[in-house]
């Protein structure tokens, strides 16, 4: 009789709602990692820089950084001592991921597959994906549509402004995908055991 392997590592397809085309990444990762990691795995896949409050929504409850004080709002649990075991413990198969409490960038997370690590794999890593993330601080999806209509017009009155800005051209199109693969090695090298 062979034994069932309990699933250890999820494949999550993450979305940044709010934006037409909206920009979304899928990653694997395992399931032994906790929220805190998850939030740096998207920190990484979206390029973002991981200077702002987030939180994740998962089955009713609320997970990120603790506040000391109570101000009145749900409980927040602590992400760091939470593990993604959730995912397969729960009938769970979406849930929400907010960055930026003042632009808002609330990511639809879904549940693509849990599945068993192959030996040897190294996770999280980065599968895919489409369309560049805004760019931090740019206002939320007012701020950034009004950031793309300025930066595509080299007559519009604040396009020199927004290229110093953005440090650059923006190209909706490239995701830095080379950028993305470095850095989620590097998570995952983080997660490798010390010899």
């Amino acid at each position: 009789m062979s034994k069932v392997m309990t699933p250890d590592a999820a494949r999550l397809r993450i979305t940044l709602l709010d934006l037409d085309p909206a920009p979304w990444r899928e990653v694997e990762v395992p399931l032994s990692m906790t929220f805190r990691a998850l939030h740096d795995t998207i920190q990484v896949a979206f390029l973002w820089f991981n200077c702002h409050l987030w939180e994740f929504d998962f089955d009713g409850k609320r997970y990120g950084i603790p506040f000391e004080e109570d101000f009145g709002g749900d409980k927040i649990y602590n992400a760091k001592t939470t593990r993604l075991t959730k995912l397969r413990n729960s009938k769970v198969t979406e849930f929400i991921y907010t960055y930026d409490m003042g632009d808002n960038w609330e990511h639809h997370i879904e549940i693509l597959d849990l599945f068993n690590m192959p030996s040897g794999s190294r996770l999280p890593v980065f599968i895919d994906g489409q369309w560049r993330t805004p760019p931090e601080d740019v206002g939320g999806t007012p701020g950034f549509e009004i950031f793309l209509e300025a930066i595509s017009d080299p007559s519009h009155e604040e396009y020199e402004n927004l290229i110093d800005w953005n440090d650059g051209p923006f190209n909706r199109e490239d995701i830095e995908s080379e950028i993305i693969k470095i850095q989620m090695n590097r998570l995952a090298n983080m997660r490798r055991p010390k010899k």
